[in-house]
């Protein structure tokens, strides 16, 4: 499994989503990371990771994780998009995004 970008919102996010980083850094590969919390515009932030994961899904709902209490998408709970040795992409959110990456450490890649 190949990880393509993680987009987060450090402002707001749980705990989780720093075990995410901490084992994204441990990875041979170089992850895009896109924290729309530290974005200088927020609303240019959330767009554009609106638009990877849109890029990401092709078809369906957007997943309801990414949406706060307002309805707005803050990604506080961090959505993995990742990729398979076809190319087909998976998007995982919240702490799926844990159990995907520790799985892929157990399987090798």
């Amino acid at each position: 499994m190949r990880v393509r970008s993680y987009i987060y919102n450090s402002g707001a996010a749980p705990d989780h989503v720093e075990r995410v980083l901490e084992l994204l850094d441990d990875r041979e590969e170089a992850v895009e990371r896109q924290d729309v919390g530290a974005a200088a515009d927020a609303d240019d932030a959330r767009r554009e990771a609106m638009l990877a994961l849109r890029e990401s899904m092709r078809i369906g709902e957007n997943p309801a994780g990414i949406y706060g209490e307002d309805g707005t998408p803050d990604f506080a709970t961090g959505v993995l998009i990742t990729e398979n040795e076809v190319g087909r992409r998976a998007v995982h959110v919240g702490t799926d995004a844990l159990g995907a990456l520790r799985e892929a450490e157990e399987t090798g890649p």
